[in-house]
């Protein structure tokens, strides 16, 4: 029977079974094959349940004897004070390098960040945070005395665009890089320019339309990274030299093979000729959209395909973009805001045939998750 079952257990997912069924398999099952488990799922809403089991079978000291040879962890549904306790547990993990956190919800907590890149004895070598997950902040204390070399990838929400140098100081030796921004009264980057460049990252990917970037902000940030290799960027900007592809081939490193973007590109003039605007690009390589009414004014211009997994627009956006979205069949992510129908959502929703996740955020309608 063992035999039969190996290849099943070993990723385990606690989610989805009901009270007695866990219980049994914290009590009866799990024993016999912790040796065997490579993923192990955590659902915060029963973390509590769960220690406790474990304290009863003399494990809460150390969860790594439970399973001594866990490669991936996953927590789910926590709040950044069941994490902030939880993630000291994470430890003496000989095999345990990729930790990937889901849905934190609040409240937040300054030092967080250095707790989870501390765990598990700096083993870990991927962290990384869903778009759902809160947006994080980083301490104040020691920030140049510490790094974490043994970190290799990051995907993380940062709350502050000022962060952003701090972060880089910390993680020397990253190769693949993807930050999500949150709203800052302006892009400030006084912390980019004692950061040291990183010879080791080839994948970067900045998701940042709160705050207007200007292409200066962002050539600082590039030159960071000498030997970029694949590049993504998702902005809000009212600098034309984002238009301009000779800017943008100045600004690239020559190791680079991939650059995908969308830009929301803020217009003042009401008639503009968009086609004038992109002339420097060929045709085949981007694409783009007017949006012109009274509550806004900008073009949305994106690159063809668009290979982003994730995308946040406004209704308003998804109106005027229908031509386009057949260019985004890569985004299984995908967040509409604003005022809208059910029409409005249908129309836009056909195009995305690997969506995986829709969240729909309207003024008049409760928040919807399908």
């Amino acid at each position: 029977m063992n035999r039969i079952i190996t290849q099943f257990y070993h990723y385990l997912n606690f989610n989805n079974v009901t009270y007695n069924q866990f219980n049994c398999i914290l009590l009866n099952i799990l024993p016999q094959i912790g040796l065997h488990i490579r993923t192990f799922v955590i659902n915060g809403n029963l973390l509590n349940f769960i220690l406790n089991k474990f304290y009863s079978m003399n494990f809460d000291s150390n969860l790594s004897l439970i399973c001594p040879n866990l490669h991936i962890l996953i927590l789910e549904y926590f709040t950044g004070e069941q994490l902030f306790d939880f993630i000291d547990k994470i430890k003496d993990f000989s095999h345990l390098v990729k930790l990937d956190i889901k849905e934190l919800k609040e409240r937040r907590f300054n030092e967080l960040i250095r707790k989870i890149f501390n765990a598990n004895n700096h083993q870990f070598r991927s962290i990384t945070f869903d778009k759902s997950s809160i947006f994080l902040s980083l301490p104040d204390n020691d920030i140049h005395q510490i790094s974490y070399p043994n970190i290799e990838e990051l995907i993380i929400n940062l709350i502050d665009c000022d962060m952003l140098g701090d972060l880089l100081k910390l993680i020397p030796n990253i190769r693949r890089l993807h930050v999500n921004l949150g709203k800052s009264p302006h892009v400030s980057l006084t912390s980019l320019h004692k950061v040291s460049t990183l010879n080791q990252l080839t994948d970067f990917q900045l998701y940042s339309i709160y705050m207007v970037w200007k292409f200066e902000d962002i050539t600082n940030i590039i030159s960071k990274m000498p030997y970029l290799e694949r590049l993504v960027l998702y902005l809000f900007t009212d600098d034309e030299r984002f238009l301009n592809r000779q800017n943008c081939i100045v600004m690239i490193p020559s190791s680079l093979v991939q650059m995908y973007f969308f830009i929301y590109y803020y217009i003042e003039e009401i008639f503009i000729e968009t086609n004038t605007l992109l002339s420097t690009w060929p045709s085949n390589y981007i694409t783009s959209s007017c949006i012109l009414n009274e509550s806004c004014q900008y073009i949305t211009i994106h690159t063809i395909p668009f290979n982003l997994s994730t995308i946040n627009i406004p209704t308003t956006v998804g109106q005027h973009m229908l031509p386009c979205w057949k260019y985004m069949e890569k985004v299984k992510n995908l967040n509409i805001y604003g005022e809208f129908s059910s029409i409005d959502i249908l129309m836009i929703v056909q195009y995305f045939h690997q969506l995986q996740i829709l969240n729909i955020h309207s003024i008049t309608h409760r928040e919807t998750s399908m």
